[in-house]
């Protein structure tokens, strides 16, 4: 998985004022410390499944409250926030099949 899906997701966020900035972005909608994506990038490596799996829960929760206002500006939030929260199901899902197809896991 790839840091730049989390950034992207972030930008999305921020641009929609979902949330203000990325320290903020981390903490509420990664449920991880205000610097996890620029330790990410120090170690070069990308989210944690566990961490893709609390955005799209809460992208997912959002989504459900907003469609339920029926304000229409909510409705077009609510269908971006449908969009991020596939892209992470997307990418758990990859990481799951890539999990189970390992060579040493498929011999079983």
């Amino acid at each position: 998985m790839s840091i730049k899906l989390i950034e992207h997701i972030r930008d999305e966020l921020i641009s929609s004022g979902a949330a203000a900035n990325t320290p903020e972005f981390c903490r509420a909608w990664l449920g991880r410390s205000e610097g996890y994506i620029r330790t990410l990038r120090n170690h070069g490596t990308g989210p944690s499944v566990e961490t893709l799996t609390v955005c799209s829960h809460k992208l997912g929760h959002y989504r459900d409250r907003l469609r339920a206002s029926g304000d229409n500006g909510h409705v077009q939030l609510a269908d971006q926030f449908d969009r991020l929260k596939l892209l992470c199901d997307r990418a758990i899902a990859e990481h799951a099949e890539a999990v189970w197809r390992a060579p040493e896991r498929m011999s079983a």
